[in-house]
């Protein structure tokens, strides 16, 4: 039953020998091709790194990646799609390739750092990209064990830059004090008090936060329901704030 092995095209090519030939091949004592190809591989997933690897689901607003020679890759979720809280966490899968292992990996870093998947899940993106940086990884002394051991340990972190950190405790911030005038206006009015005096304090108010030894102090404008003007230092940055269910 089925097709001889030495009538396989890819493993008659694997061989050096002519694919859809039949002759025979002796895989016992006959050496294949010297290897000119590494190939590395990602999985992408909807899991959470900062809670061991939690799978997380929502809707997924925008995948941007794009294959080059050296790097091919799929996804099986696209924009406006979403990752179902029964379903398996992957979604997407990288392959890199290069003619030394470290060719492959450097191909696979750079990939990983250019992809971008905005929407409500967490990836595990950035912490592949640590993986793939460590010594163990590079000098390829890693074993089955490996991972578990530096989950263990929390020896590999994805660290954010300051300003993300700063931008996105800010826009909480602006969230959190928004809903609380928010819930005490409604409180009022259900009291029969009708003074509105705090709307304004909803429109405009600035909001100030402390990181690493720094503060920072945020000019909160509304634009709109959902949409605020967060500026400092003579620069405006525009968010939407949606609160996930």
């Amino acid at each position: 039953m089925g097709i001889p092995l030495n009538q396989i095209p890819e493993v008659r090519k694997f061989y050096g020998l002519a694919m859809y030939g039949d002759s025979k091949i002796n895989f016992l004592e006959e050496d294949y091709k010297p290897i000119d190809t590494h190939v590395i591989a990602a999985r992408i997933t909807a899991e959470n790194p900062d809670e061991g690897f939690k799978p997380t689901s929502g809707s997924i607003e925008r995948i941007k990646f794009q294959s080059t020679s050296n790097v091919w890759g799929y996804f099986s979720v696209g924009a406006n799609g979403g990752i179902h809280e029964f379903a398996d966490s992957q979604f997407g899968h990288l392959f890199a390739k290069g003619p030394t292992r470290e060719h492959a990996r450097k191909s696979l870093v750079l990939a990983l750092k250019e992809i971008e998947v905005r929407g409500e899940i967490r990836t595990t993106v950035e912490y592949l990209v640590e993986l793939l940086e460590t010594d163990e990884f590079k000098q390829n002394t890693i074993d089955t064990s490996w991972l578990d051991g530096i989950l263990k340990e929390k020896s590999v972190s994805v660290t954010q830059p300051p300003h993300l950190v700063v931008t996105s405790a800010a826009i909480y911030r602006v969230f959190e004090h928004i809903n609380k005038i928010s819930s005490d206006i409604k409180e009022s009015l259900t009291k029969g008090q009708t003074s509105l005096s705090d709307v304004n304090n909803m429109n405009t108010f600035p909001v100030e936060i402390a990181y690493l030894d720094t503060k920072y102090n945020f000019d909160v404008a509304r634009l709109s329901p959902d949409v605020m003007n967060l500026a400092i230092n003579g620069q405006n940055i525009q968010v939407k704030i949606r609160e996930n269910p």
